[in-house]
């Protein structure tokens, strides 16, 4: 099992000191060892870079590296991919826990795809589940040549994912507009070849206030901000599907087919987000591939997501509390 190839493990951090231990503890605990991990640290200003250290003398399959200036979690993920020399790539966030069977159980079955990936079980910061996953049940896996499903959905966590090697060429440089580097990594994965999962969720994910995920908004004190909130959340949204729809227009391997034409006709259509009251256009064609588009939904829900991605702000502001 152990020749099956090498595994670069790319991980990024950043004031991680109160959970890295435990993820690197998961890493080293792996029941495939034949991997090197490469530590990206961009600027901490706690105790991280000294506890990286330690296992650094520990293990001679780190690499470590400390930025001189802050990029930013999307370009030092991009640094960290680029120094990968292993046949798979595995990214990792600084506070999570992987089960120690992962890597042996995506080298077993990543076979002819591109990338594989799992769910993952959701944990506190005490490191106790809370009883819940990142995606199912109340949404769907996908596998495939699905590249339609991200249009509109982010349901691969970048820490959940491990991709071959032969995609960096695609996946680099990460465009500076996408929202996240684990959407841009999946679309270029399931537009390359075929992606597909493990049943078993193989990451414990952490949940806890003030990390890089977390953009909790303030309670809204009155009806009047609470609908300011609403609209100005919907044309922030609105924008970052704008800009990772421009990103996977701009992919080199992206073919000219019903994929490019859905996303040119959402790229219109969040362009002119303030204006479209509906578009009936969009809709017509979403609805033909809802399956496609929305398969990480629940298959009752995909008719309702096709029809509200149609609409536009004028509407929505009608009815926000409706649709």
């Amino acid at each position: 099992m152990q020749n099956k190839g090498l595994v670069s493990i790319a991980m990024c951090t950043y004031n991680g000191e109160r959970f890295i231990k435990e993820q690197l503890d998961s890493i080293f605990a792996q029941t495939y060892t034949n991997f090197e991990l490469l530590i990206f640290d961009d600027c901490s200003n706690d105790a991280t870079v000294a506890i990286i250290q330690e296992y650094t003398k520990k293990h001679s399959n780190i690499y470590f590296q400390q930025n001189k200036n802050n990029l930013g979690f999307l370009k030092n993920f991009e640094q960290a991919i680029s120094f990968a020399k292993g046949d798979y790539i595995a990214l990792a966030d600084q506070d999570d826990i992987w089960k120690k069977e992962k890597l042996e159980t995506f080298i077993e079955n990543i076979k002819t795809h591109s990338l594989i990936y799992s769910d993952a079980i959701i944990i506190d910061e005490n490191s106790k589940e809370s009883g819940g996953q990142l995606v199912e049940p109340k949404n769907v896996l996908c596998d495939g040549a699905c590249n339609k499903a991200f249009l509109l959905n982010n349901f691969i966590s970048g820490n959940t994912m491990m991709f071959k090697q032969e995609l960096v060429k695609y996946i680099l440089p990460i465009p500076s507009q996408i929202s996240y580097h684990d959407i841009w990594i999946s679309f270029v994965a399931s537009t390359y070849s075929t992606i597909t999962y493990t049943k078993e969720p193989l990451t414990y994910y952490r949940k806890y206030s003030g990390q890089v995920t977390d953009q909790t908004r303030p309670k809204a004190k009155n009806i009047f901000e609470k609908l300011k909130q609403k609209r100005e959340e919907q044309i922030k949204r609105a924008n970052v599907y704008k800009n990772n729809l421009e990103a996977f227009n701009s992919l080199s391997i992206l073919p000219d087919d019903s994929t490019k034409e859905i996303i040119s006709l959402l790229i219109q259509h969040f362009s002119n987000y303030n204006r479209i009251f509906f578009n009936l256009k969009l809709y017509k064609i979403l609805k033909k591939y809802t399956q496609e588009v929305f398969a990480n939904n629940r298959p009752s829900k995909r008719p309702r997501r096709a029809f509200r991605t149609a609409v536009g702000l004028r509407l929505r502001v009608l009815s926000l509390f409706i649709i």
